[in-house]
């Protein structure tokens, strides 16, 4: 049963305005941003601005107490439905992973739709690995982590990074994965009213724009279509009131029948990307604190 401090949070979701339709893509976003900036890091960790090759954004969020060099990387692909979202609205959750696991957190800007569809942020996020790479970081020692369309990122440069002959990272961690562009699993008819943080609506619009009219099976841009045999460990997780639950579940039996490793969890009770509200009701907690584990255990 969800928690009380998380049915709170639920009910200010839920009452909150609705965007106004007028807004601009860029007005969202600033808005959006605007108020993540007054998200304080986490104890002890810093964001410093750095600059990749073909990457419109990124920084590093790392705790100040170790030497960088010894500690595992993430390369967190941000959420928002491939048309909000950035290193500003991110990097609380992000200073936190840093803060558990420890690690080194490397956040991403990545061109957004509709004014750049895919796979501009398939080729960004490319970029952004391609980078660590260059910069010497061991593959074996990085872990892809991404929610939401974040989450579908980390599949989809897997992919495309084993299509260009690249190196594959130690593991991927997907929270709340939108895999399915397609937006047809029977959870967007059965969770759309449960579901106050993406419903089968922003979906539809979201992939549209992102698409653009391209193929929505298309692996890149939707991994739940993809080849995953010879893919590092996976952590899936999701809550079972959200649209993207079949997502979820899909991508793991993908992966399982792959022979990949995969560590899937379904919460009961949680909406979309409950994880990134960390620490604010126990089950983010205990999540966030899962994902630490499996980093730790598999790339750390």
């Amino acid at each position: 049963m969800p928690s009380p401090e998380f049915e709170a949070v639920r009910s200010m979701l839920a009452s909150a305005p609705k965007p106004d339709p007028s807004e601009t893509p860029a007005e969202r976003r600033a808005r959006l941003d605007a108020n993540a900036a007054a998200t304080p890091l986490a104890d002890g960790v810093v964001k410093e601005a750095v600059e990749i090759p073909g990457v419109p954004g990124a920084a590093w969020l790392r705790p100040e107490a170790h030497n960088p060099d010894s500690l595992p990387a993430l390369l967190f692909f941000h959420g928002g439905g491939y048309r909000v979202g950035s290193i500003i609205s991110h990097q609380g959750f992000g200073s936190h992973l840093a803060a558990l696991i420890p690690a080194r957190v490397l956040l991403i800007d990545y061109r957004l739709a509709p004014e750049n569809p895919f796979p501009a942020a398939v080729d960004d996020s490319l970029a952004a690995y391609r980078g660590m790479l260059d910069a010497g970081i061991e593959p074996a020692r990085i872990a892809f982590i991404g929610d939401s369309a974040g989450g579908g990122l980390v599949g989809a440069v897997m992919l495309g990074a084993r299509d260009r002959g690249l190196p594959l990272p130690g593991a991927g961690v997907c929270l709340s994965p939108w895999v399915d562009l397609t937006n047809s699993s029977r959870s967007h008819t059965e969770r759309d009213e449960l579901d106050v943080m993406f419903g089968h609506d922003d979906a539809v619009t979201a992939a549209s724009w992102y698409l653009d009219g391209q193929d929505p099976r298309d692996p890149l841009a939707s991994p739940l279509f993809g080849d995953w045999e010879g893919m590092p460990p996976m952590l899936v997780h999701a809550g079972d009131h959200e649209v993207l639950l079949d997502d979820a579940t899909g991508f793991a039996s993908v992966l399982e029948d792959a022979g990949v490793e995969v560590d899937l969890r379904i919460w009961p009770g949680m909406i979309h990307d409950f994880q990134i509200m960390y620490p604010n009701y126990p089950e983010a907690i205990e999540g966030t604190e899962a994902i630490a584990t499996f980093v730790r255990r598999v790339v750390g």
